[in-house]
């Protein structure tokens, strides 16, 4: 007898958690919390980590809205901004855009390389022009007769 009343007890909670009230609208409402900041290394192969390797917090909670249009309405009203129904906040991670604090120093330390490889490339040039200079006007001094005894 225990074990019909246990049998029948569980089939009525199944039931009871599977049914849905039309008039509300169960749904999960997340909104960003804090900005946008870099992957760390052991989370970069996790799917909220791409394409750019930075996340960003979200806050979701689980809302129940009583639905006051009916629901053929074409353009249904937005819920407010503060479920009356809140159950509690999740924390949650949603891939976000680039850091512009962490591109503005990737691209200045880009145009920090290219002044340092342009000034290197200019001195490497200049010095290799006056080489070549000093050598052709010792070869014009030798073949004008300018410098004696030489080779």
């Amino acid at each position: 007898m225990r074990f019909i009343f246990f049998m029948l007890l569980c089939v009525v909670n199944i039931i009871q958690a599977q049914h849905v009230d039309p008039s509300q609208n169960r749904s999960v409402t997340c909104r960003p919390f804090g900005a946008c900041e870099p992957c760390p290394l052991d989370a970069l192969h996790e799917p909220f980590c791409h394409p750019f390797g930075n996340r960003q917090l979200m806050h979701c909670s689980n809302t129940t809205i009583p639905t006051t249009s009916p629901p053929d309405e074409p353009y249904p009203i937005s819920p407010p901004p503060v479920a009356p129904g809140a159950l509690g906040e999740t924390p949650a991670w949603q891939p976000c855009g680039r850091v512009p604090a962490q591109e503005r120093a990737d691209f200045y330390e880009f145009v920090g390389c290219n002044l340092f490889f342009a000034a290197v490339a200019i001195g490497v040039s200049l010095l290799r022009s006056r080489r070549i200079e000093a050598h052709q006007a010792r070869r014009l001094a030798v073949r004008i007769g300018l410098v004696r005894g030489g080779g």
